[in-house]
């Protein structure tokens, strides 16, 4: 496999917290994304104390280069030592505090210029390292082969649930698990794809593999259950859009604005049915050697990582072209 066409690693195991010692994220996209916030808070504190500390510094601290008393000027050095016998300690507290309280504004706008600064320079140095890096264009012939048997007894398997283009000659199959940010994203990218006009011949069969415990079982079960009135696609998307994890109060919540009849939605879950099938989407997992997620099968070519950004925009493009 061409490593550099991968767009993300693969998701093997849950954790138990995520990187920013909470329960769980705020964000849809996963801890690896940073955007939880923590960092920035505390940035800003120590920004705001440095702030006050060099402001209230050099009030207070003004050189200057006479005697008060006798009205003789000194030479520099003896300027200096005249600063740093400075204040005492309580005297010097009081000043910083007091000019903190009376000029609030004048250090938020320290800080906001300082951001601003901070974040012009991070833009030139990102250019400037695209200019400078090496074009990595994505071919999809350079992704290997999956198993053909395999893949045609997924494409021609009628309990499969198909989105986009039922009759789409570029099938698109991925193996995911709901509670996974990666999923999401390239589950939310593929929705907008098949809705563009480029990709109206992508056939997309999303394969429910939860490998992330019984939560993840039991929001593949509901979904899959929903397909049995008529309703996988808009089930998919509402658990996709969902901003937390979803307990099984949560899925029937979500039913209930999509109208399903929860009690037919909750037999059909526990299903043996259903529990079948997700058993059967485990041994293909298996036999494709599949021990993460997401995993994409693109037009029989397998995509490891999410599918997303260039690569996603790439694949569309050649869908429009089959």
């Amino acid at each position: 496999m061409n490593t550099k066409n991968r767009s993300t690693p693969v998701v093997e195991k849950k954790e138990d917290k995520c990187c920013c010692n909470q329960k769980e994220c705020a964000c849809d996209c996963g801890c690896e994304c940073g955007c939880c916030g923590t960092g920035k808070t505390i940035l800003l504190c120590g920004t705001i104390l440095v702030s006050a500390l060099l402001i209230a510094g050099s009030v207070f601290f003004k050189p200057c280069g006479c005697d008060a008393i006798k009205g003789r000027h000194f030479p520099p050095h003896h300027a200096m030592m005249q600063m740093n016998k400075g204040p005492n300690p309580i005297q010097m507290e009081k000043t910083m505090r007091d000019f903190v309280e009376k000029n609030p504004e004048l250090l938020a706008k320290s800080v906001e210029k300082y951001f601003m600064e901070q974040e012009v320079k991070a833009a030139k140095a990102a250019k400037a390292a695209a200019q400078k890096a090496e074009p990595n264009e994505y071919k999809l012939e350079d992704l290997p082969k999956a198993d053909e048997a395999l893949v045609k007894q997924i494409i021609d398997d009628k309990t499969n649930y198909s989105l986009g283009n039922k009759d789409g000659k570029f099938v698109i199959i991925e193996f995911f698990d709901y509670n996974c940010g990666w999923c999401k994203r390239t589950n939310k990218g593929l929705e907008e794809a098949i809705a563009k006009p480029e990709g109206k011949n992508i056939r997309w069969i999303p394969i429910d593999t939860p490998i992330f415990g019984e939560g993840s079982e039991t929001i593949a079960r509901y979904v899959l259950a929903a397909g049995e009135q008529g309703k996988y696609a808009e089930m998919h998307a509402a658990v996709g859009a969902a901003k937390s994890r979803l307990d099984e109060a949560g899925l029937l919540e979500l039913a209930k604005g999509l109208k399903l009849d929860t009690k037919k939605l909750t037999a059909d879950a526990n299903s043996d049915k259903i529990k079948g099938k997700l058993e059967s989407n485990n041994e293909f997992r298996q036999k494709l050697n599949i021990r993460g997620v997401p995993m994409v099968i693109v037009d029989g070519r397998i995509h490891g990582g999410a599918l997303i950004g260039d690569a996603l925009d790439t694949v569309v493009k050649i869908s429009s072209q089959k």
